[in-house]
């Protein structure tokens, strides 16, 4: 019965971090532009936001990074 709390426990932790961590990009829509690659990265721009950001492990951001002031 300790054993199957303590799963259930770890579930629960598990789930409440991985919607944690979703919720800071949960508008942003990263679309690649392979145009504007550059060696050092690769150029991604949010649909939703407007945000613009290279990406040099070549992944979309994990984070919004909605411009100030920005009303979209």
């Amino acid at each position: 019965m300790p054993i199957l709390l303590i799963v259930a426990l770890g579930v629960f932790v598990w789930m409440l971090l991985t919607y944690r961590a979703r919720q800071r990009t949960k508008n942003c829509r990263w679309r690649e532009d392979r145009s504007r690659d550059t060696p050092e990265g690769r150029y991604f721009t949010c649909v939703s936001c407007g945000a613009e950001t290279f990406s040099p492990d070549n992944m979309p951001p994990r984070v919004c990074l909605k411009p100030e002031g920005s009303e979209r």
